[in-house]
């Protein structure tokens, strides 16, 4: 993620906001992905699964068709994250990833606890969604 997103995570972080002239920036340089993560964020479609004992974390964004793993601040499951980062290198991240970065640092997400015997059943189910 590019150096002036990181500064407004650092933001949000202080403030557990962001300013109204830094949506305003953001909702230029990235358009629609801002206003897509945005919306994301403010309908909980973030997900933190945490697994217990082991403290393994998995995000999960609900995206618009499906379910998506992330990997914050690198990796995303969608075909636009496919596309337009890794292969044509248009973008640094999709608003999936985007919406994560912004649900964490505002602890706007929903966790959901989970023993490590489910770990392997709801990998299962999360990987079938991307096919």
């Amino acid at each position: 993620m590019g150096d002036d997103l990181n500064g407004v995570l650092d933001e949000i972080e202080k403030q557990g906001s962001m300013m109204e002239e830094t949506r305003e920036a953001l909702q230029k340089k990235y358009g629609l992905r801002f206003g897509q993560a945005e919306k994301l964020v403010a309908s909980m479609a973030v997900k933190k699964y945490v697994f217990k004992p082991s403290g393994k974390i998995v995000w999960i964004v609900v995206g618009r068709e499906k379910e998506y793993f992330v990997i914050p601040k690198l990796y995303c499951q969608c075909d636009d994250f496919y596309i337009n980062v890794v292969i044509r290198r248009k973008m640094d991240f999709c608003y999936h990833l985007f919406a994560q970065a912004i649900a964490e640092k505002r602890v706007s997400y929903e966790i959901f606890n989970v023993p490590d015997s489910d770990f392997r059943r709801l990998n299962n189910e999360w990987k079938k969604q991307s096919v």
